[in-house]
C-alpha cells in the first residue's frame, strides 16, 4: 500500500488528504488539537494528546512515538498492525483511542477526548460532543460523504466546520 491509498475515515465520513488536523473550537474561538494524521512514504504519521475527564494528559503520540502518562490506561498494537494502536483502561478495559487500519486500506481514528469540560467520542459511524450528533456542517448531515481538499476538520457545538 503506498502513501497515496490512505485517507481518514472521521465519523462516517471520509477524507481525501495528505494530511489531517483535527481539532475542537470552543464558543470563546479558541481551539484545541486532537490529533493529526499525515501520509508518508512509510505508511500514516499520527500525533495525538489523550486527556482524561479532568483534562489531564493520559498518553502522547509524537509521530508514532507511544509515551504513557498514566499508568490508569494500557496500551497494545501498532497503527498498521492488527487492531491497530489501541489505549484501554485497566478498571473497566474500555477502548479510550484507537488508530487503525481497515480492510479496504483507510484510516480510522476513534477516541474519546475531552476538552474544556467537554467529551468528544468519534467512531468510523459518528461525531458527538456531551452525547449529541456533530455530523453536521450548517445543519445538513454529512452521512457517508467523501471529503477532498479539507485537511483541516475543526468540532464545533454546531457541527463540523472546513
Amino acid at each position: 500500500m503506498t502513501h497515496d491509498d490512505y485517507m481518514l475515515i472521521f465519523g462516517s465520513n471520509v477524507f481525501a488528504d495528505q494530511m489531517y488536523t483535527v481539532s475542537y473550537q470552543e464558543n470563546t474561538g479558541e481551539k484545541t488539537h486532537l490529533f493529526t494524521l499525515e501520509n508518508s512514504g512509510n505508511g500514516p504519521v499520527l500525533t495525538a494528546e489523550i486527556r482524561g475527564e479532568d483534562s489531564e494528559i493520559i498518553a502522547k503520540i509524537e509521530r508514532n512515538e507511544f509515551t504513557q502518562i498514566s499508568e490508569k490506561f494500557d496500551v497494545q498494537g501498532e497503527i498498521e498492525k492488527g487492531n491497530g494502536l489501541t489505549l484501554t483502561g485497566k478498571e473497566n478495559s474500555d477502548v479510550v483511542f484507537n488508530a487503525r487500519i481497515t480492510e479496504d486500506g483507510y484510516v480510522a481514528v476513534s477516541g474519546i477526548f475531552y476538552v474544556g469540560g467537554k467529551k468528544i467520542h468519534i467512531t468510523d459511524r459518528k461525531v458527538e460532543i456531551n452525547d449529541t450528533p456533530r455530523q453536521t456542517i450548517n445543519g445538513v448531515n454529512v452521512h457517508d460523504t467523501i471529503f477532498i481538499g479539507n485537511n483541516n476538520i475543526t468540532l464545533t457545538d454546531d457541527g463540523l466546520k472546513f
